[in-house]
């Protein structure tokens, strides 16, 4: 197992801009923190600027890899379909020189219940990006939040059905599946063939720790169930703030002391492997 971190926190931290204007002062907050992998964000690489290439040379000087980047897949309309995944694609090739393996792609969220055609769309449409993106040396993984998870995971579930592992494969976060009420554990061991990262957070009485921690979910739970699996794939620190969340340390030492629990944890590595 690898371990990288999330985008989430920094974007929280230096704005909307942490992958334009912030990328050198992310970078060394990563390696300060212990950080060999990173998870980006497509989104900035658009319109004018050489973003693709401030990031690799951030990273590099920091000694920091790109391990994949985060997008939202808005595939579940046919009349977008077709030019939404070659934006995904156009922007992935930018992040194949910086290392990236992975697209960790959320379905667009509509802020209601998807109908049962828009679904059957939907998963074409990963099935094809998914396609898309292993022609091109990367690995699709689907992501999920609270609205994929409703009605016992209706909206992830059939995703995973009507796809084939070979074009698309999962991302876990635990904390979303403990807030939707759904058994983390039960889905790795479920789609333990397709599982291909595994997002930590902690909450504390239903509010987001400032670091990883013995909070909900049981992270020594689930580092046993990923022992049972065989898993070697992505353990991503995703750390999030929110109305209650403690500011004891700073986000470096955040992300450190995280880092540090992941280690003792679930005995995976975040250092760059020669």
């Amino acid at each position: 197992m690898r371990i990288c971190s999330g985008f989430y926190r920094w974007s929280q931290h230096y704005g909307w801009h942490f992958l334009t204007e912030r990328i050198d002062e992310v970078a060394a907050g990563l390696a300060r923190a212990g950080y060999g992998y990173f998870e980006g964000l497509l989104d900035p690489l658009e319109g004018e600027g050489d973003w693709a290439g401030r990031w690799q040379a951030a990273l590099d000087r920091h000694g920091v890899q790109l391990a994949g980047a985060y997008v939202h897949a808005l595939v579940h309309e046919r009349s977008t379909q077709a030019q939404s995944i070659e934006t995904i694609v156009a922007r992935a090739r930018m992040v194949l020189p910086m290392g990236a393996e992975f697209i960790n792609a959320n379905p667009q969220p509509i802020g209601a219940r998807k109908t049962d055609r828009m679904l059957a769309v939907q998963a074409e449409g990963f099935a094809l990006l998914g396609a898309a993106l292993r022609r091109e040396g990367l690995r699709l993984v689907v992501h999920h939040h609270l609205p994929e998870l409703a009605e016992d995971g209706r909206e992830l579930r059939h995703l995973l059905e009507y796809t084939d592992a070979g074009d698309v494969g999962l991302t876990v976060d635990a904390d979303w599946m403990c807030r939707g009420g759904q058994d983390a554990g039960a889905w790795i061991r479920e789609y333990a063939s397709r599982l291909e990262i595994v997002e930590l957070r902690s909450s504390s009485q239903g509010i987001w720790d400032e670091a990883l921690g013995d909070g909900d979910p049981d992270c020594r739970e689930l580092a046993q169930v990923l022992a049972e699996v065989s898993f070697d794939g992505w353990l991503m620190v995703e750390l999030a703030r929110e109305e209650g969340t403690p500011h004891t340390v700073d986000l470096v030492q955040a992300h450190a002391h995280s880092l540090e629990y992941v280690r003792e944890i679930f005995g995976a590595h975040g250092h760059n492997v020669a």
